[in-house]
Formats: structure tokens, sequence, C-alpha cells
């Protein structure tokens, strides 16, 4: 458990600063895929509300999960991300 708050914390950290270089990107694009698989605690390919509780993504569980079925897919994730880059991105501009 400690393990998979260190991961989400350092994704955290890695985000905004992924943007920097590609090979920031590349660092927080393998550590959202080992975050992924830490928090996928039960490998159903999906993260629910109780996965993500306690960690950085439960204050945006509602807005990752767009399908509304309660359960965040690693492509709405991926969505999710891509869209926060993009928003960082044009504020940095």
């Amino acid at each position: 458990m400690k393990r998979r708050y260190a991961v989400v914390a350092g994704i955290a950290f890695a985000i905004p600063f992924g943007t920097a270089l590609s090979t920031s990107q590349a660092f927080a694009a393998e550590t959202a895929a080992a975050s992924w698989a830490t928090m996928d605690a039960n490998a159903d390919g999906a993260l629910s509300p109780e996965e993500v509780a306690g960690t950085p993504w439960e204050a945006t569980f509602d807005d990752m999960d767009t399908s509304g079925d309660g359960k965040v897919t690693k492509e709405e994730f991926q969505t999710y991300m891509k869209d926060m880059k993009a928003s960082q991105n044009s504020d940095d501009e």
C-alpha cells in the first residue's frame, strides 16, 4: 500500500515537469504505467474509487470517469492525461 502512494506521488510530481524534455516524458509515461499496475489492485483493467482512495487521483476520479460507470479504464486515464498535458501546454503559451 505504501508503495502505491509512493508511485502515485511520483507521478503527481513528474506530470508538471514531464513536458519539459522528451526523456522526462518517457519517464512520466513509464511511471504512469507502473502506477497503473500498482493501483489496479484486482487487475481488472480499471480503477475503482476504492483503488484510488487516498491518492492524488481520488480528487479527479469523476473527471477521469468519462463514461460515468464508476470505473476508470486505462483509455479514460490516458485521455485524461493527454487532456491535462494539452491544458498545461496551452497555459504555457
